[in-house]
């Protein structure tokens, strides 16, 4: 009966690090990819609580089981402490506040180690709560930072508040029970917990990247409009060519000079088609200004100095093209006499 239930014991540790260590290998390539530091710290305490499981496998098997038992509580301490760390990495730093407030809970629990160690046994009944004190302070404070990470409550962050609540419920229960199958139970759901922590830390990883890309696109879109609004306020006319010379923006005072719609003109209209005579392809420097004389979709001709820039943004390269009128549009009266 006894081998029985080690083997039950270690089946149910062995599925719950295999769970544990398929969600690290995923927080990992999210690193790899994003580089946010929580991510590696994140996998940092699902490795932790591996190795917490194997260490809780030779506790029951060992006949030095003080010494395995209380090396346990460390790496579950150190698993709390790391997942407390990149929660609070998401958004800020951690402060000296959170550096002391994590010393004093580590002297804490070494004090209370040496003194089981002089007593060899573990503290159990209702007085295993001096001794879990210090976990399940800091359990609390996982709970705190999981209610504390962001403002808006996402499926992530609720998956993560409540992984963070069974952590801390179930480690406050475990010290006033006798070792019974209750006890068991719980002790497995605290395993489970965890891993759902560490679930949880990828789906919200996974919110956090798609709300970046939804203020990165945001930001975009409202520089561009800044751009644009710009542009077309200008008093010069401000014409933007492709590689090619096709015609890809315009302001405001070109498309009322030339008269071509913007569904017309942008993508569809080369530049030279809006010169009398072929201008694009002219070796022209940065510092040239050149005359040249245009012609708008009904035929008038109007005489302008020429700027021409060539800028490069997202691999691409763009001629910008800023006019000054020399003479206002007039009717082209070769044209009219035809």
């Amino acid at each position: 009966m006894v081998d029985q239930s080690q083997n039950f014991f270690a089946l149910a540790i062995g599925f719950v690090s295999l769970l544990d260590l398929m969600v690290v290998v995923g927080l990992w390539l999210s690193y790899t990819t994003a580089g946010r530091e929580y991510l590696k710290v994140a996998c940092f305490a699902g490795l932790f609580e591996i190795l917490r499981h194997g260490i809780d496998f030779i506790t029951g098997t060992s006949n030095d089981s003080i010494t395995w038992y209380l090396l346990g509580q460390v790496f579950q301490f150190g698993s709390t402490l790391l997942f407390v760390a990149a929660l609070l990495l998401i958004y800020e730093t951690v402060t000296r506040f959170y550096y002391w407030a994590f010393a004093v809970l580590g002297i804490g629990m070494i004090v209370i180690f040496v003194l089981q160690m002089l007593s060899d046994a573990p503290v159990a009944g209702g007085s295993g709560y001096l001794e879990s004190s210090p976990l399940i302070a800091l359990s609390f404070v996982l709970l705190w930072r999981a209610i504390k990470t962001g403002d808006q409550l996402t499926p992530g962050k609720l998956f993560l508040v409540l992984a963070s609540a069974s952590v801390a419920l179930i480690r406050s229960t475990l010290p006033a029970l006798e070792l019974n199958d209750i006890y068991l139970l719980l002790y497995y759901m605290e395993y489970l917990s965890f891993t759902l922590l560490l679930v949880a830390m990828v789906l919200y990883e996974l919110e956090f990247a798609k709300q970046q890309i939804g203020d990165l696109l945001a930001e975009k879109t409202q520089s561009e409009q800044d751009l644009q609004f710009i542009v077309d306020n200008s008093l010069d006319v401000i014409l933007v060519a492709d590689q090619v010379g096709l015609l890809q923006s315009w302001s405001a005072k070109a498309r009322e000079i030339f008269g071509y719609s913007h569904e017309q003109a942008v993508g569809k209209i080369h530049m030279d088609d809006l010169f009398v005579s072929n201008f694009w392809g002219q070796d022209m420097g940065e510092d040239d200004e050149v005359q040249a004389k245009m012609e708008s979709i009904d035929g008038k001709s109007f005489l302008v100095d020429v700027r021409m820039r060539e800028v490069s943004e997202a691999g691409g390269t763009y001629h910008l093209f800023v006019l000054r009128l020399v003479e206002e549009p007039k009717i082209n009266t070769t044209l009219s006499e035809t």
